[in-house]
């Protein structure tokens, strides 16, 4: 088989930096050439040495050009995009901002033109087999009931620029799709650290329930409370397994022209959430709870005092009004190979320490 060779968006980043690792352990003979913006080249460069000194990558394996996804040409110079145009036979398109508190004009520059200006760069590439993009499972909002990998546009309500601007750029690469573009959209669930280690780089989703419990628990008057009737299961997966799973789909002939919900498969509903997590801090489950209607009320009418806790009104509304994701396509190319996806109560307790042991280094909080 002819060597692949990758041009990644999106690295250093963590989701990138984990799938990376895996791409290269599926397929070490795999040639990666990474977009880095400039204020990220001395990490990027870092943990490329770090790759090489591990002995997943050898020397000259990994490179990387300067640039951006929301300018034209993907900021580079004519040269280097030329160059990088002629060379490479893959396109993983991760960047994006993934984060509810996003001002709409950074989110349309990144996640709708950066997937114009990405979508242009596949088209002009010579030997170009194939696009791998990123989306995620909030291009359905609120939607509820079963949500298929094959439904976009069901008319669902985009609450805000992030889910607004997830749909749009998803829809941008099912246009290109229909016009002849081969490529693979990967749908994940919300992301949490390393299911083995704990690790992760952004304390938001679960890691704002730390917090939120910890606080209540110190307050000594507050207490812990079910948000809403807890029927609904809000979708959440270990970033190893969404690695895992997406290197190997992303290099599977059968998976071009589809769409893959990296989801668990079988999610906790919210009170299972609630009552582990409690469990953890308070060594005890809530024995009071909310109406679901008094939670959506305090989302739209006390916004102010959700955002003072570091937590987006929309994700509030979100965990008693999400839908189940049918991951019939990844369930089907992952069959016999071993990735799955692991189950909350084994992973929870590891997340948890390594919040509780890191809770105070600075950096970890949302970036908008």
């Amino acid at each position: 088989m002819e060597r692949r060779r990758l041009f990644f968006t999106g690295y250093p980043g963590f989701i990138g930096r984990w799938l990376v690792r895996s791409i290269l352990a599926d397929d070490p003979g795999v040639e990666i050439t990474f977009l880095v913006q400039e204020k990220f080249v001395h990490r990027a460069r870092w943990d490329i040495r770090l790759l090489e000194r591990e002995g997943a990558a050898g020397p000259g394996q990994l490179s990387m050009v300067v640039g951006d996804v929301a300018h034209p040409a993907l900021g580079m110079d004519e040269d280097t995009y030329r160059r990088c145009s002629e060379s490479v036979t893959e396109v993983w398109h991760l960047a994006g901002v993934f984060d509810l508190h996003v001002p709409e004009g950074i989110a349309r520059r990144v996640n709708y033109w950066g997937t114009r200006h990405m979508l242009e760069f596949c088209r002009a590439c010579s030997w170009f087999d194939h696009l791998v993009h990123f989306s995620s499972v909030v291009v359905h909002a609120e939607r509820e009931g079963l949500i298929t990998e094959d439904e976009l546009d069901e008319g669902q309500e985009l609450v805000n620029p992030y889910f607004a601007t997830k749909f749009w750029g998803e829809l941008e690469v099912r246009r290109a799709s229909g016009e002849g573009l081969p490529t693979i959209i990967i749908r994940p669930a919300g992301i949490l650290g390393d299911s083995r280690t704990g690790e992760t780089d952004k304390f938001d989703n679960i890691y704002l329930m730390f917090r939120v419990a910890h606080m209540v628990k110190k307050s000594r008057v507050i207490p812990p409370v079910h948000l809403g009737k807890g029927e609904a299961r809000p979708n959440f997966i270990p970033v190893d397994y969404l690695a895992r799973a997406a290197a190997y789909i992303g290099r599977q002939r059968e998976a071009i022209g589809k769409c893959f919900h990296i989801v668990d498969p079988d999610p906790p509903r919210l009170r299972e959430w609630e009552d582990n997590l409690w469990r953890l801090i308070w060594d005890r489950e809530p024995r009071l709870s909310l109406p679901t209607s008094v939670v959506d009320w305090s989302s739209r009418r006390l916004s102010r005092l959700w955002l003072a806790l570091g937590i987006h009104p929309h994700a509030v509304t979100y965990l008693n009004h999400v839908g189940v994701f049918d991951d019939s396509n990844t369930r089907r190319l992952l069959a016999g190979t071993g990735i799955e996806c692991p189950r909350m109560p084994e992973y929870l307790p590891i997340l948890y320490r390594w919040w509780l042991a890191n809770r105070h280094r600075p950096g970890m909080t949302p970036k908008y």
